[in-house]
């Protein structure tokens, strides 16, 4: 594993090269029967998740408290959380199965500062003040907006990690809540030595949304990426 992330340019002390280590083997334990992944490889799931994840923190410096939005078995959280532990991170997720596997997870592998959130995030569920949201989900990028809008602050960062097709939905931000988003990144990046491209998109939030204007945040849902 070592080696791996390190081709990939990311470099883990002792401690949290172990912490990896023991949270890799607890979603291979776990994973029969809960379905947390569907990936299988050990090489794929280091790269497709761990390097996938952990590669945000070499484009930008990640808030806190950040909430990871449909977070699933702990992606990206988990993996940013070991990296970066003085983060204050809460994983976002509904599914039982996978809110067991989480609370395991925090106590097995040490994560301090580290919450779960077992419900749905939408603007009236979760208002906990936060600096920042993350997501590895599918879901387009102005519902997840809209679903933290009640609990992302003015200056915050709304953090999407998305595949290279992106641009329609970041017109549909910009279109929908110009006024109160501002694009302050948007990084085409390809995972080293794979043909794995990604985009990472950053907005700040500006102003805060009107209540009328993210209503429709309590119908939304979102679906995490294996």
């Amino acid at each position: 594993m070592d080696a791996l992330l390190r081709k990939s340019g990311i470099r883990l002390s002792e401690g949290p090269l172990k912490q990896l280590w023991r949270y890799h083997n607890l979603l291979r334990q776990r994973n029969v029967g809960n379905e947390l992944t569907r990936l299988i490889g050990f090489e794929t799931i280091v790269v497709k998740h761990y390097v996938d994840c952990l590669i945000v923190g070499n484009f930008i410096r990640l808030p806190s408290p950040l909430v990871d939005v449909g977070t699933g078995p702990g992606f990206p959280g988990v993996p940013l959380k070991i990296r970066y532990p003085n983060i204050e991170m809460i994983l976002a997720e509904p599914r039982p199965k996978r809110v067991d596997f989480l609370h395991e997870v925090i106590r097995e592998v040490g994560l301090q500062k580290t919450t779960v959130f077992e419900h749905r995030v939408v603007s009236q569920s979760f208002s906990q003040p936060v600096q920042g949201v993350i997501t590895r989900a599918v879901e387009v990028m102005d519902k997840t907006l809209l679903r933290t809008s009640g609990s992302l602050v003015v200056g915050g960062q709304a953090i999407f990690m998305k595949g290279p097709n992106c641009d329609e939905e970041i017109r549909t931000v910009q279109e929908r809540f110009g006024e109160h988003f501002e694009l302050t990144l948007d990084q085409a990046y390809t995972l080293p030595d794979t043909t794995h491209h990604r985009r990472l998109v950053v907005w700040t939030k500006t102003s805060q949304l009107p209540a009328r204007g993210y209503a429709a945040a309590d119908e939304a849902d979102s679906t995490e990426l294996n």
